[in-house]
């Protein structure tokens, strides 16, 4: 019961706790509080209690507990714990009245200042995450008392302030601030207080002249802009009257820079310079003009190529000329007929091609279609400008080819990929220190674009690249951004290469490995630009991982955590310290009993000590969701109606659908009425056996998956039989082995050399089944030479069941492992 003696007991030692845990140097726009992570908890307490008193007068206790619970879930965004309390106590007088003062109480604690004016912001300013908001005039009545009240003293001042406020929002009446001047029942200092903040502001001459002047402008803009459109509308008249004329030979260039300005003014998008838009023309000057217009630009681009980026001098780099755009809009109209690349030769392939590098923010969209038709020519001219601006690299921090390759296409990229694997190779390995910016800038950048553009063999390539330019200079001023290069190409030997370098690393000492740990993991994992953590094995990722966030938390300790004044401007130690949280945030978002044995490790470290018990929750809440099945889509349910059904979408449901399937097969060669057990007794080879089970199973599909044979894996391993499933990427392997021809040690090595240890390495496929049919030829198998010990048919299936148990544990279940046993023999011989 929410007023039940143990909730409110319960209620006042969680606000307690939170509330002595904060920390000390915390400020109210960012509470920090070491047990702050229970205020939603404590905020579902309170909402419960508020709803039970609710039409009565709630104690101040819970008031408190309500402020504490709402100011200390701030860090973790607008909750819907704390959103429900500020809604309840909106919508009620005097829970605002007393949530009001039991937020003045808590913020001069916090935060104690002489100054009322800035309590009262202290109080309503925390609208985010407090409970007071800033007071109307339905609050006046009880800021009225308030002032008046001359027993609560620390009250009357932070009041005055709000009932001014008040005041001015309704108008400044007269009648509001008599009644206030009487609350303040001969206060002097009050008195003062109110006088200054309701006298009338000073004339201010130098303001007054800004507004003169200010006006002044506006007309002579008003004025300009209408003897600009004036003339504009003569052109126009002009324009559409003669057109020939406007577009003859004398006047041509004239025409096409007033319509390409026209076109850009009108054009919302001024990130752009192609603003090519007949169908624009023609509503306003007539299809005529607009013909003609088109005619023309696409008559211009042919006649002009522009400089490339590389090629002009540096003064003209940053400026494009009104030439070279109107040739751009003269691609841009051609590019608007189907088919139009197909009639170009290959030197106006490279002109348009170099047009489309002189768009704003990327490539002009024709571009596409040049790499279709052209791909020669597009990487000659814009993979030879790449190497060209590298080749510029020292003196430019940023290259706009790159910048416009790392956001295009990843048909372009590849067209550029060989030119640019070829200067990664020949990377200077020496920078200036003026320099060093630039080029890790560079290099980020060209392995953005590869990472997106090379196949698997080149992605190992260039990996070794990186790991060798790293270790040749792991302390240089280009190691960081190969390392995160690294990171990108292979991210599990990249986190290797780290932690054996800083665990190799016996020069620097402990300072200096400190210093290093927070630049390393600042540059790598920060948040704006985190590189990523691909590793496709889960056990692998989770032991990496798990090193990784130790030595975070043993270099970037949380107890050095940095606490801003003022303006948030995050330095290196801000960034690791993000890395430090994003890396545990990555170890606990990632599946399986691997990463959960990796926490409940880390779980019992000394460092983790103060969040030991959240990450054994972590622990058992990822195993719970690791234990759940992924939900059925709404077609399942269709199918559960017209099938009886539903097909699986993971890999233990369609485990345990093969072994329903092998159960029914049994149960028709036991005991069917048309059984042809003899006929698949007589079965003498595994390779007929594998496809009379293969058949046996596609017939039972039902729609639930699909039945291959001798499909190959890893290694160039071929499996006999596999299912996938029709609703994922998930698949069973099924090892078939006539039992009466091998041995028990044979079987044993069948279940775990070849199922387990070569057909269950993907991550799609880690459930496998040995099926043993047994012909009745063979009675018994022996277990201990030497004891001679005997296994019937079915000791051997229950055998091998305790061995792929023990596989499953071994392979921290990763893997799953089933043993199903087929008995052919006659049910008066079987054994």
């Amino acid at each position: 019961e929410p007023l039940s003696e143990p909730a409110v007991a319960l209620r006042d030692k969680l606000a307690d706790l939170v509330w002595r845990g904060r920390l000390r140097e915390t400020k109210l726009y960012n509470l920090h509080s070491r047990f702050d992570y229970l205020a939603p908890a404590l905020a579902t307490l309170c909402d419960r209690q508020m709803a039970a008193t609710a039409g009565g007068q709630p104690d101040a206790a819970l008031v408190r507990a309500v402020v504490i619970a709402c100011r200390f879930s701030g860090r973790r965004g607008d909750s819907r714990e704390s959103a429900a309390l500020r809604a309840r106590v909106a919508a009620d007088a005097i829970l605002r009245r007393d949530a009001f003062w039991a937020e003045l109480t808590f913020v001069d604690e916090v935060d104690p200042t002489d100054d009322a004016w800035c309590r009262l912001g202290n109080v309503v300013d925390g609208v985010r995450t407090g409970l007071a908001s800033h007071p109307t005039d339905a609050d006046r009545s009880w800021l009225i008392e308030a002032l008046a009240d001359e027993g609560k003293p620390e009250r009357r001042a932070v009041a005055l302030h709000a009932l001014i406020g008040i005041w001015r929002q309704n108008g400044r009446v007269d009648a509001d601030l008599d009644a206030i001047r009487a609350g303040l029942k001969g206060d002097a200092a009050l008195g003062r207080i109110l006088n200054r903040w309701t006298a009338p502001p000073e004339r201010n001459e130098k303001m007054e002249k800004f507004k003169r002047e200010q006006r002044r402008r506006r007309r002579a803009a008003a004025a300009q802009e209408n003897k600009r459109l004036k003339s504009w509308k003569e052109w126009r008249n002009t324009l559409m009257a003669a057109p020939a004329a406007s577009f003859s030979a004398a006047k041509v260039e004239t025409t096409l820079s007033n319509l390409y300005w026209w076109l850009r003014a009108t054009n919302r998008r001024l990130d752009r310079y192609d603003v090519w838009d007949k169908n624009k023309l023609t509503h306003v000057f007539g299809s005529d003009v607009a013909d003609r217009a088109e005619d023309a630009f696409r008559a211009r681009w042919r006649a002009t190529r522009p400089d490339l980026w590389s090629a002009r001098s540096a003064g003209e780099r940053s400026r494009t000329s009104v030439n070279w755009v109107i040739g751009l809009l003269g691609v841009s109209a051609e590019a608007a007929t189907p088919g139009w690349t197909g009639a170009l030769s290959s030197r106006d392939a490279a002109t348009a091609t170099a047009y489309a590098t002189i768009e704003l923010n990327g490539f002009a969209p024709f571009v596409t279609d040049l790499v279709t038709s052209h791909p020669e020519e597009v990487a000659a001219v814009i993979g030879g400008e790449a190497t060209a601006e590298l080749g510029l690299g020292d003196d430019h921090d940023y290259l706009p080819m790159l910048q416009d390759l790392k956001h295009a296409d990843v048909a372009l990229k590849r067209l550029c990929a060989s030119r640019l694997l070829t200067a990664l190779k020949r990377w200077p390995s020496v920078v200036t220190e003026e320099a060093n910016g630039r080029w890790s800038r560079h290099l980020d950048q060209v392995l953005h674009v590869l990472d997106a553009a090379v196949n698997r063999e080149e992605r190992e390539t260039i990996a070794r690249e990186c790991v060798t330019r790293f270790k040749a200079a792991p302390t240089g001023p280009l190691a960081l951004a190969w390392l995160r290069g690294l990171f990108r190409f292979d991210a599990a030997q990249g986190a290797e290469t780290l932690i054996d370098e800083f665990e190799n690393d016996d020069g620097s000492g402990a300072s200096g490995i400190r210093r290093r740990t927070v630049e390393t993991f600042a540059a790598l994992f920060r948040e704006d630009r985190s590189v990523g953590f691909d590793v496709p094995d889960p056990d692998r990722r989770a032991r990496l991982l798990g090193r990784l966030v130790r030595y975070t938390y043993a270099f970037i300790r949380p107890a050095d955590d940095q606490m801003h004044d003022g303006v948030y401007s995050p330095n290196a130690r801000d960034h690791a310290e993000w890395a430090r949280q994003a890396l545990l945030n990555r170890l606990l978002g990632t599946p399986g009993p691997e990463a959960r044995r990796v926490v409940l490790e880390i779980a019992d470290d000394d460092e983790f000590a103060e969040m030991r018990d959240r990450l054994r929750l972590f622990a058992r809440n990822r195993a719970a969701a690791d234990a759940e099945f992924a939900p059925y889509e709404p077609e399942a349910v269709v199918d559960l109606e017209s099938r009886y059904e539903i097909p699986p979408n993971d890999r233990d449901g369609l485990l345990a659908l093969l072994l329903d399937r092998l159960e029914d097969l049994a149960h028709e060669l036991a005991h069917g009425d048309f059984s042809d057990r003899r006929t698949v007794r007589s079965i003498t080879g595994e390779s007929e056996m594998q496809r009379t089970i293969a058949s046996r199973l596609r017939e039972r599909a039902n729609g639930a998956y699909a039945v291959t044979r001798e499909e190959e894996v890893a290694d160039g391993n071929r499996t006999d039989i596999r299912l996938a499933a029709v609703g994922s990427d998930q698949k069973v392997a099924v090892e078939v082995k006539i039992a009466d021809k091998l041995s028990l040690d044979k079987l044993e090595n069948a279940l775990r050399d070849q199922l387990a240890g070569r057909y269950l390495r993907h991550s799609n496929c880690t459930a496998g089944c040995l099926l043993l049919t047994h012909r009745g030829r063979k009675r018994h198998w022996i277990v201990d030479p030497v004891s001679r010990k005997r296994l019937a048919f079915r000791d051997v299936v229950s055998f091998l069941k305790e061995k792929a148990a023990a596989l499953e544990q071994e392979h921290r279940h990763r893997i799953r492992v089933a043993v199903f046993g087929l008995d052919l023999a006659d049910p008066s011989s079987a054994s």
